[in-house]
């Protein structure tokens, strides 16, 4: 099968792109991903080629390639092969009603795996075939009989990340109202979206964007990582706070404002980039 260019993704929202031109090696590309959490670096890896023996977005992914670039670009010491990152010391979870999103999950026949993927959420995993020749997404009821277990990798304050993108995405096009009370989820404006998100986690914010953004602690654009909140001017607010979203890593934030309602957009875009005011970690 003709392997493919390097070519639009699938991930959460076609919004979500990626051009990745000219680097070589997983080193080159870990700064890239290294600001996002588990779930969101894999469903960006959608539609890469696959190929036996690497483990970068140019060259492609075998399937413990692909667990390893996740991992390794989240900080996480991760061995080369199926086998060994089976044998990994970490809790092995040996349901797939126990699954979390961030969990590497192991398929296959005997005492070794013969195939894993990056559980995503709502019995999907994201995985690199063979028979596809490319990354997929996948549910896992579909290998449930193959089914040797998983690993949990990731510290929970990783799979909170993950969990807080994987909340906000619920909301996607959700009317946006100035003014929306708290407490309903019918319409938002930017602070009630981001309170009642950050409420599921135990993390109570004022209910206004100015508030919020005295929360936590300060965080530099160039450090923010997903879950870090981000602040904006706009053009009723003059120089104070007037908007707020949450990172999702990539350069992106989920948000409400205006038509379309909830929905992502690029902080680096010209206007948000020029309304940027601050970060700030809540987690």
């Amino acid at each position: 099968m003709m392997k493919r260019t390097l070519r639009r993704t699938i991930v959460m929202t076609t919004a979500l792109t990626i051009a990745l031109t000219g680097a070589a090696g997983t080193s080159a590309f870990a700064s890239t991903y290294d600001d996002m959490d588990a779930v969101s670096l894999a469903k960006q890896l959608v539609g890469k080629d696959y190929s036996k023996g690497d483990e970068s977005p140019k060259d492609g992914f075998d399937a413990s390639g692909l667990l390893q670039f996740v991992y390794s670009s989240l900080d996480y010491s991760m061995p080369r092969t199926l086998k060994d990152q089976f044998a990994m010391n970490k809790p092995t979870i040996k349901t797939v009603s126990s699954l979390q999103p961030g969990d590497a999950v192991f398929f296959g026949k005997g005492s070794s795996p013969s195939f894993a993927g990056v559980y995503i959420g709502s019995g999907k995993m994201v995985m690199a075939s063979q028979s596809k020749d490319e990354v997929v997404t996948r549910n896992v009821a579909d290998y449930k009989s193959q089914f040797m277990g998983a690993k949990r990798i990731l510290s929970e304050l990783d799979r909170k990340r993950a969990d807080i993108v994987l909340t906000a995405i619920q909301y996607m096009g959700t009317p946006y109202e100035f003014g929306a009370k708290y407490g309903q989820t019918a319409t938002f404006d930017c602070s009630t979206f981001t309170k009642t998100v950050y409420s599921k986690f135990g993390v109570t914010l004022p209910r206004v964007s100015r508030n919020q953004a005295l929360e936590g602690k300060y965080v530099s654009k160039s450090n923010l990582e997903t879950g870090d909140l981000v602040f904006f001017t706009t053009k009723a607010s003059g120089d104070k706070v007037g908007h707020v979203g949450i990172y999702v890593g990539g350069g992106m934030m989920i948000h409400t404002y205006g038509e379309g309602g909830v929905k992502y957009s690029s902080i680096n875009s010209d206007w948000w980039s020029d309304h940027y005011v601050t970060g700030r970690r809540v987690l």
